[in-house]
């Protein structure tokens, strides 16, 4: 068991230091953006207005880990499939309209999918390990497996979680690149893990991803009896109506409620983590795919 001591997470819903974000569920708006909370209690003036949403989000949620968690983390890892899109966007349009022959590099630096952890890195003085993952919609799953290898390694406390950002250009692509049945969002969502139990409530028990998935039923079933899980108390799903998921006894599309991005299972994990610890429950499974042929599975686990 891999067990979880802090979450932080912004999001659409009242998630940012929300102790039961289950309880508060509610349904996707997408006239609002998200629920920030105050950036100028985390982040420096001089620096919130250098930084982009992305930014803002992941380094708000790590710094409020560090101050719950009061460790320092031995490695930061982070998800994200699409990564700095505003920085991407301003420097491309300034590539093509500008007139000069010397281009600032700042927003191109600030583009690249790493910054979210360098930032995090720089925000926390923290010089450990820090890795940066990019696969698509499972880009927080792979993180969740280098954050395991990380414990297994010896590493004690582990920062990992997810973050991404819309723009309006993604509203244009969004029909031929995702699925189009739910809003675009934006969220992040960090988690502060380590092999030891001390006040945890839920752990990670397993994870899993396959990026040649054909069935998926029969690999949840296939996945739930090597970790001798008898009953799932919690499914939460990316959208699709699993057939044959035994003893589940309660369904929650998630994208409902995160809106649509790319390492919405991050939040996903965040809901089922408040479920199992605000609830008689022993299991939650989050079922990840919403690219073809890719599946992530999570299982946590109470205890």
């Amino acid at each position: 068991m891999y067990y979880i001591h802090t979450i932080s997470s912004i999001s659409n819903q009242d998630s940012f230091r929300n102790e039961n974000v289950y309880a508060s569920l509610r349904d996707f708006d997408k006239e609002n953006d998200v629920v920030a909370p105050d950036y100028k209690e985390f982040i420096p003036r001089n620096s919130l207005r250098r930084l982009s949403p992305i930014l803002r989000m992941g380094l708000t949620c790590a710094m409020e880990c560090k101050n719950v968690m009061d460790k320092d983390f031995d490695s930061i890892v982070v998800g994200t499939a699409l990564g700095c899109l505003k920085d991407t966007e301003k420097f491309l349009n300034t590539f093509i309209t500008s007139t000069s022959d010397f281009l600032s590099p700042t927003a191109f630096i600030q583009s690249t999918h790493n910054t979210i952890g360098g930032q995090i890195s720089l925000g926390l003085n923290n010089h450990a390990y820090n890795m940066t993952h990019t696969q698509n919609n499972l880009s927080f799953e792979v993180s969740l497996i280098d954050a395991i290898l990380c414990i297994n390694d010896g590493k004690k406390n582990v920062l990992v979680g997810a973050a991404e950002e819309k723009i309006d250009f993604l509203e244009l692509v969004q029909p031929s690149l995702i699925s189009n049945d739910y809003p675009l969002a934006s969220g992040a969502s960090f988690f502060a893990i380590s092999g030891e139990k001390e006040k945890s409530k839920v752990g990670i028990q397993a994870v899993k991803t396959n990026f040649n998935s054909t069935n998926i039923d029969d690999e949840i079933q296939q996945f739930l009896a090597e970790e001798n899980c008898p009953q799932v108390d919690l499914l939460l799903s990316s959208g699709t109506v699993l057939k044959n998921t035994s003893s589940k006894k309660e369904v929650v599309n998630y994208l409902k409620n995160t809106g649509l991005h790319y390492s919405s299972s991050a939040f996903a994990m965040h809901i089922a983590h408040d479920f199992l610890a605000n609830n008689d429950a022993n299991y939650a499974l989050i079922v990840n795919d919403l690219c073809k042929s890719n599946l992530g599975l999570i299982l946590l686990k109470k205890g």
